[in-house]
């Protein structure tokens, strides 16, 4: 993996506390819509929160330089060098999602930057199903429900508030508080135009993006049985990134894993239940070294 140069990758930080820890966020949420998460880790944690590449690079700049499936590796490399930047390593690295597996491939490639791996429903898909997607000619790509349900999202309102009242009403965010979904609304949605701040509101994270993420997902299955750094699993009951048959499969892993599924929760499980993922994250890292 070629590592990237970037060191100036946007980020924010939450907390001062003596434990070094590094976020990634989800396909389609910054970090900032984890904000009530990370307040609750901030005593423990210093925890450092930069943007993941669709948030600071538009797609055709992207596409300029790297192939389509390129992206994953690309994000990594971006940890990689966010982590060497920083001094951070060894750190303990926090990921939803896209996050999840992204540091999975980073901790793959630099296993000595990493403490542990904290993988919060990540996309554990079948390899069969991300050779198909590879090799699938883009034209077709946007017939997959999930591309094709994230390239129709619509991603313009009048206001800040007639686009919460549109999430309000979605199910996806129905175990959103109304504070973590105002989170979500802020570090995700801004002024279409920057110098008219009461004007037309939009997606910050380019849904063209989005549907590229989930186009061009990885296989996870042969890194799981090969690395080294601890890893813990979090995983949502009802989850549609972790089925049963990958639960399963997790459990048969050799090497230093454990895994918790947390009862009647699906996909957003930290943005649903953000105080107790913080709890569980903070007991699985507690005996860790903090040097």
């Amino acid at each position: 993996m070629a590592l990237a140069k970037q060191a100036d990758i946007p980020f924010q930080i939450y907390g001062n506390g003596p434990r070094p820890l590094l976020f990634a966020h989800a396909n389609g949420f910054p970090a900032g819509a984890y904000r009530s998460l990370l307040s609750h880790l901030e005593t423990d944690c210093t925890i450092y929160a930069p943007e993941l590449r669709p948030l600071w690079q538009s797609l055709d700049d992207f596409r300029q330089k790297y192939s389509d499936n390129q992206l994953w590796r690309r994000m990594a490399a971006d940890q990689i060098a966010f982590i060497e930047a920083h001094k951070l390593a060894p750190v303990t690295f926090v990921g939803h999602s896209m996050g999840a597996v992204v540091g999975l491939l980073a901790a793959h490639h630099k296993p000595h930057l990493f403490r542990r791996l904290v993988m919060i429903e990540p996309v554990l898909l079948k390899a069969r199903y991300t050779r198909i997607m590879r090799f699938m000619p883009d034209s077709l790509k946007g017939y997959i429900p999930i591309v094709k349900k994230a390239l129709g999202r619509p991603n313009r309102w009048p206001s800040m508030q007639n686009a919460f009242d549109f999430h309000r009403s979605k199910r996806v965010f129905a175990g959103f508080s109304d504070s973590v979904l105002w989170d979500y609304i802020h570090s995700g949605i801004g002024p279409v135009d920057k110098n008219d701040e009461a004007g037309e509101v939009g997606l910050l994270f380019d849904k063209n993006w989005e549907a590229l993420v989930y186009g061009t997902v990885p296989n996870t299955w042969k890194i799981l049985r090969q690395i080294q750094v601890p890893i813990d699993l979090l995983r949502a009951q009802h989850s549609d990134t972790v089925d049963d048959i990958s639960w399963q499969r997790w459990q048969g892993l050799e090497g230093p894993k454990r895994a918790v599924n947390f009862p009647d929760t699906k996909h957003l499980l930290p943005l649903d239940q953000p105080e107790l993922v913080a709890k569980t994250v903070l007991d699985m890292v507690a005996q860790d070294p903090i040097s």
